[in-house]
């Protein structure tokens, strides 16, 4: 069983140099990976990158920090994309108030994107940072779709965990849970149930121990399953296939 990566950016700049090189030795050492979308034109390329390596499925969606300004047509044509037979999930949408952008657009974009989500039956990935109580409380009052998400580089404590697994969501783990000082993050891991996990980069940031600031790729993602391992003293290779039927039960790959 070889290992899958459910949250990657390569479409981004910064493999610009050693794209083709990175994706052949991927394709070789990966079951699949999932390339994330975090605004319109990067969505588009998701799908262009998906369409020429068979194990590389994409989602197309747009992040909370892009969805500044954005008008009603924007959101039709990240509807359109989801006809693509490589797209597996609305993503990454949700609440970021880390940074300076208007909270109110990102609002409207997560409800707009739920809702495209619902109305297509497809799974989300969801991106939430310094929002996690809000992003909870908007979640109560709106449909999760039936087909479920997965809460994207989860970072927040065991309580707010238990309130995600309690919807029936995932929760993705990268680089973070290798860090010495993130232990109430590795708490949190040892509390989810393993049908319940999901292996991510985020490449290319959040390197694991030994990458630390450095630019991470997938092919790090055997620090993530290292760690899991040792967390929930499961063996490597047994790891492998639950982590593997947990992302084709939800994104249905």
């Amino acid at each position: 069983m070889k290992l899958i990566d459910t949250h990657c950016h390569l479409t981004l700049e910064h493999f610009d140099n050693e794209r083709e090189e990175l994706i052949k030795e991927l394709s070789e050492k990966f079951e699949f990976l999932f390339e994330v979308g975090i605004d319109l034109k990067s969505s588009k390329k998701t799908i262009e990158l998906s369409k020429k390596v068979k194990n590389i499925y994409c989602s197309v969606g747009i992040h909370p920090t892009e969805t500044e300004n954005l008008k009603h047509d924007d959101y039709d044509e990240i509807e359109k994309l989801i006809e693509n037979k490589k797209v597996i999930a609305i993503g990454e949408i949700g609440l970021d108030f880390h940074w300076d952008t208007d909270k109110k657009d990102q609002y409207i974009g997560f409800e707009k994107q739920l809702y495209i989500a619902n109305k297509n039956n497809i799974p989300i990935i969801m991106h939430i940072r310094d929002a996690y109580t809000e992003a909870i409380d908007f979640l109560k009052t709106h449909n999760i779709p039936e087909m479920g998400g997965v809460v994207h580089c989860y970072s927040s404590d065991r309580k707010n965990a238990k309130k995600f697994l309690d919807m029936g969501l995932y929760l993705g783990f990268d680089g973070p849970i290798t860090y010495p000082k993130n232990q109430e993050l590795r708490e949190v891991l040892k509390y989810t149930p393993i049908d319940k996990i999901l292996p991510e980069t985020d490449s290319p940031f959040l390197p694991p121990v030994p990458y630390r600031g450095k630019r991470n790729n997938p092919l790090y993602i055997q620090y993530v399953y290292e760690k899991i391992s040792e967390i929930k003293q499961i063996d490597i290779e047994p790891l492998k296939e639950i982590l593997f039927l947990n992302a084709k039960k939800l994104f249905k790959v």
